[in-house]
């Protein structure tokens, strides 16, 4: 309940809303409250007594309590839809924020099924509660306080006796929304793996299929699917028995009501007495409806607490997700960033896992072109992902310019040091579109002139630029989105190009030639390009060897084929021995 509590805060620029709502519906209830005191004094003032007029005037009354009792809930809900909305809105634009907010460590901890539940699932559950939920608390403690209230104003014996069972059936609903919380928490988890294993199917449909695994995807998604099934079973089974049960109780209290009030009426009736009267019998029939129902309800919607409060819970839990790369307070200016970058002892690991890079000690000046190659999993990425700063090290620190890159804004610092990552992802929209993402007013000479250089100006020509690609690029090949992909850090115009070997689905003389571009065209540029071919980075100022997370050789081509053993052997299998 607390995580609950904690999100009413986006609910304070709709005070005034919640505000209103809230005396609506306390005028509709009080309405409502009037309405069996009215009925009393019609049966007992009009029919009993025989005057007609009293019954007109009672029917009036009845009526225009029954048309502004609907109309002052009409407003209320009116008042809740804006608040929920309101709330839903903020929260979930806060949620984005934070999302954006992250480092790669962060998205290394949250699958995207986890983010997409708590963005949307998530935040619909608490905006129903805000919009359902809490008119019916509401509605009902007030309606169930009024009818006690008036209940004891009519017969103090009977309202005794309803408040006792109104006791007994709302400690039964406590009990129910106890059982129910974990069953609640349960369904959202296995809904998180749902959505995370249709995620990854809709990602990776193309791969599915290439390995001909469909029917052990199908398998393994029957297997979440029936495990939501078997929870959400459980919890239609509980409420299948609550209910009823507590309808039970509601019509036993009514008859219970009847009986005892109506036997009293009688023994009255022959005694030629005055006391409890019909009037006073049906009114307080009334009441005990009016009370025992909205209790069944506060058990329902204690439940729906329950369902709110998990997923606040699972909100709030993202919400506090601090950013593992925050802006310093007063950053430096990034503007004039030459490119000159040094490694001081710097070490870096995923998670709690090994370090990848140990102990790297490096500089690189300004417009220098930089090779970088070895073996899978040497460190190669891991030591480039560090200067954009998408992940920190865990030792030593990264100059750029003589500034140790914490001081920079990391916004403003990646503006400086543009990098395209090994899976190019191109998002829906036009090929000029996406090429000018990082720089969206630069103009048609800047887009034609980075993808002149990223050697996409034949491709783009025949497609045209504006023509529509799909989702994360489909539509183009494989080697057309690293162009693209390419185009798009050049067209920013960083000071610091990284290339993580994005030209691995090009050909030898494509590949030489946007290489080659890069390094004429960007020459005032500092340029980092990672491959696994030699003849990409042959051409290099200098090529950095690295092995098991460690630089083992630093030099020219001709130099490292004859002092770097790992060097040499790869120079070897590729035929660039010399």
């Amino acid at each position: 309940m607390i995580y609950l509590l904690k999100l009413f805060k986006y609910l304070k620029n709709y005070t005034r809303h919640m505000v209103a709502s809230m005396l609506f519906l306390v005028l509709s209830v009080i309405f409502s409250m009037i309405q069996p005191k009215l009925i009393e004094w019609v049966i007992d003032q009009g029919i009993t007594a025989g005057i007609l007029s009293n019954i007109l005037y009672g029917a009036l009354g009845i009526l225009l309590l029954g048309i502004f009792g609907n109309v002052a809930n009409l407003f209320s809900g009116f008042s809740l839809i804006k608040a929920g909305q309101g709330l839903s809105h903020e929260v979930r634009s806060d949620l984005f924020k934070k999302i954006l907010s992250f480092s790669f460590l962060n998205f290394d901890k949250w699958r995207t099924g986890e983010l997409l539940v708590r963005l949307n699932s998530d935040v619909n559950t608490v905006r129903m509660f805000v919009r359902m939920g809490l008119f019916m608390i509401v509605q009902s403690m007030v309606t169930i306080i009024g009818s006690i209230i008036f209940m004891f104003l009519t017969d103090v014996r009977l309202a005794t006796i309803m408040s006792i069972i109104m006791g007994g059936t709302f400690i039964l609903s406590l009990a129910f929304v106890s059982i129910m919380r974990p069953l609640f928490m349960k369904m959202r988890k296995r809904l998180d793996e749902l959505n995370n294993t249709l995620q990854e199917n809709l990602a990776g449909a193309k791969v599915v299929r290439a390995f001909n695994r469909q029917i052990f995807e199908k398998d393994k998604f029957h297997g979440k699917n029936m495990e939501i099934y078997k929870v959400s079973l459980k919890v239609g089974y509980l409420f299948g028995v609550f209910m009823p049960f507590m309808l039970f109780l509601g019509n036993m209290s009514v008859t219970l009501v009847l009986w005892l009030g109506g036997t009293e009426i009688i023994s009255n009736y022959n005694a030629h007495t005055t006391g409890f009267t019909l009037g006073q019998l049906t009114a307080f029939n009334n009441y005990a409806m009016m009370s025992i129902f909205p209790l069944v309800m506060l058990g329902m919607v204690l439940n729906f607490v329950s369902m709110a409060s998990a997923s606040a819970e699972r909100i709030c839990g993202l919400l506090k997700e601090e950013p593992d790369i925050v802006t310093p307070a007063s950053p430096v200016s990034a503007h004039n960033i030459k490119g000159r970058i040094e490694f001081r002892a710097v070490s870096f690991g995923y998670g709690d896992g090994e370090d990848a890079i140990s102990d790297i000690n490096l500089v690189i000046e300004p417009g220098e072109k930089i090779g970088i190659i070895g073996g899978t999993g040497s460190g190669k990425s891991s030591l480039v992902n560090l200067i954009p700063r998408l992940y920190e090290p865990r030792q030593g620190k990264i100059i750029i310019d003589g500034v140790d890159i914490k001081d920079y804004d990391p916004s403003e610092l990646r503006k400086k040091a543009g990098i395209v990552l090994q899976d190019p992802i191109l998002f829906s929209g036009g090929i000029r579109e996406n090429i000018l993402y990082g720089n969206p007013d630069a103009g048609d000479e800047r887009a034609e002139h980075a993808a002149e250089i990223a050697q996409a100006i034949p491709f783009i020509t025949e497609k045209g630029w504006d023509t529509a690609i799909g989702e994360r690029g489909t539509g183009l090949s494989g080697g057309q989105r690293q162009r693209v992909a390419i185009a798009r850090t050049i067209a920013a115009g960083p000071e610091i190009i990284i290339l993580d070997d994005v030209t691995s689905s090009l050909d030898l003389e494509t590949e030489k030639k946007v290489t080659r571009g890069i390094y004429d065209e960007l020459t005032n540029a500092t340029v980092i390009i990672i491959s696994q071919k030699i003849k990409s980075i042959k051409e290099s100022d200098r090529i950095i060897v690295m092995d098991k997370g460690r630089i083992t050789g630093i030099g020219r081509h001709e130099e490292l084929v004859s002092t770097n053993d790992i060097y040499r052997q790869i120079a070897r299998t590729q035929n660039e021995y010399i």
